[in-house]
């Protein structure tokens, strides 16, 4: 297509729905930025004419125009709402803070990295492989619980993080978690206060090698590993863990990592993914259709659900203690 003005626009895609997404995109990026650095004309004021109030509001004007476009520049900015780990969102103050800036500009920075980085690989690779590996990152982070914050950034930026979330069928706000985490990955500063923070990084290679030896201790086995880590024969309870949907106690959780060799940092890690990464089971029920967690279950609701005999009810609530 032409604009008004003559210039060329020239997209593509495989279908009617992402021609006009990769068309939005294009125009989009189009979009003039803020006009802060226009200059204003100033009628000249003659140094021999007398100082009549007029020209002296004349003089002043520059001053009161530059006002006035800082609050253009800040309402030409949206903002963007997102819920991410509580250690997530630390780790961006954190940057801030030694970079000497703002947490919102480091926010903003981070984004639009994340996005360059997004609209880069996914040259080469799948947008959808891409999305689960970013989304892997940021689940990854410490701790379960999270917060709702938000970034302000750019209009051109935020209607450019708005059209790949709808793109690819996510919503903006986790769309946003899942490139910052990935910027967050890449990010000299942030790796430097992890390795601060937890003495040496946890790699993704780890990680994964610690989720093949926790699969191959599922099932049968586990009734040998129940007995090593103080669960006696409760070979169900002990896959629920290695399964990641329930949260065991410190003690337990330590001496697996013991009798599983893999160190607790890594399994706690690894355990975390197996849950994100659950799959509905098969089923052939007609009426009813199987459910998937969406939190991970308390150590205590857990136990009580197996409606053991009330000594060893207790024994094992005892061991959250």
């Amino acid at each position: 297509m032409t604009l008004a003005d003559g210039q060329p626009v020239k997209v593509t895609g495989i279908d009617q729905p992402h021609l006009l997404l990769n068309l939005m995109s294009a125009l989009v990026n189009l979009i003039p930025q803020s006009r802060s650095g226009e200059q204003h004309v100033v009628p000249n004021v003659s140094r021999t004419a007398p100082a009549r109030p007029q020209a002296l509001e004349t003089i002043m004007q520059p001053t009161v125009n530059t006002k006035h476009m800082d609050e253009q520049t800040r309402a030409a900015r949206e903002v963007i709402g997102l819920t991410t780990k509580v250690s997530m969102h630390t780790l961006v103050k954190s940057v801030a803070d030694e970079r000497g800036v703002s947490v919102a500009t480091a926010a903003r920075d981070l984004l639009q990295d994340g996005l360059t980085r997004f609209d880069q690989e996914s040259r080469t690779i799948s947008p959808s492989q891409l999305l689960t590996d970013y989304e892997r990152k940021a689940n990854d982070f410490e701790g379960g619980e999270s917060e709702h914050w938000v970034i302000r950034a750019d209009r051109k930026i935020v209607n450019r993080t708005r059209l790949r979330a709808g793109e690819y069928e996510r919503s903006l706000s986790s769309f946003t978690n899942f490139v910052i985490a990935q910027a967050l990955s890449h990010c000299p500063v942030a790796k430097a206060l992890r390795s601060e923070a937890h003495g040496p990084i946890i790699t993704d290679e780890a990680v994964v090698e610690a989720v093949k030896v926790v699969e191959q201790a599922c099932g049968p086995k586990a009734r040998l590993l129940a007995t090593q880590i103080d669960l006696g024969e409760h070979r169900q309870l002990t896959n629920m863990i290695l399964g990641g949907t329930v949260t065991a106690p410190a003690r337990v959780l330590a001496k697996m990592a013991t009798a599983l060799t893999v160190p607790l940092e890594v399994l706690s890690v690894a355990l975390e993914r197996r849950f994100v990464t659950q799959t509905v089971p098969a089923y052939k029920a007609t009426e009813a259709k199987p459910t998937v967690q969406v939190e991970r279950k308390a150590w205590s609701v857990a136990v009580k659900e197996l409606q053991l005999p009330a000594d060893e009810e207790e024994r094992l609530l005892k061991l959250e203690g």
